[in-house]
């Protein structure tokens, strides 16, 4: 199974479009997975400081398989990068051969007004999930 996972932090824009200001990109399969990180450096806006790594599937799988079972539940934007529905200003993205979820929009969120809204318990099961994401690029990715 062919896999992705992308956090990005700071998809929320207003006039100007959005500054990302931390990223985690998973990508892997069946063997194993290569775990990027990269943060904006202080006083940039476009230069990153980034580290890579790797993992095995096995180091990896019960936080995939948690991933992929918590977002199946949780809901995301309409229309899609309308608004930041989880307040993290954070959007979380996850792509396998049978299953996608993604929230945030490939451009960030503008000042629009999502019709589908998320609950206190799902921003804090977001919340878990994006903490589990940032931990396996600290861990990982060095």
């Amino acid at each position: 199974m062919a896999f992705q996972v992308v956090l990005r932090e700071g998809i929320v824009g207003g006039f100007a479009g959005p500054t990302i200001k931390h990223v985690v990109d998973i990508k892997g399969d069946d063997t194993g997975a290569t775990i990027m990180q990269a943060s904006l450096k202080p006083e940039s806006k476009t230069d990153y400081h980034t580290q890579s790594g790797g993992a095995s599937i096995e180091q990896i799988a019960s936080i995939l398989d948690t991933l992929k079972q918590q977002l199946q539940t949780l809901p995301t934007e309409e229309p899609t990068g309308s608004e930041d529905i989880y307040g993290q200003d954070i959007s979380l993205s996850f792509f396998s051969d049978d299953f996608q979820w993604s929230n945030g929009g490939s451009e960030g969120c503008s000042q629009g007004e999502s019709a589908v809204k998320a609950t206190p318990e799902e921003k804090e099961k977001f919340k878990e999930l994006v903490n589990l994401v940032k931990g396996l690029g600290r861990e990982y990715a060095q």
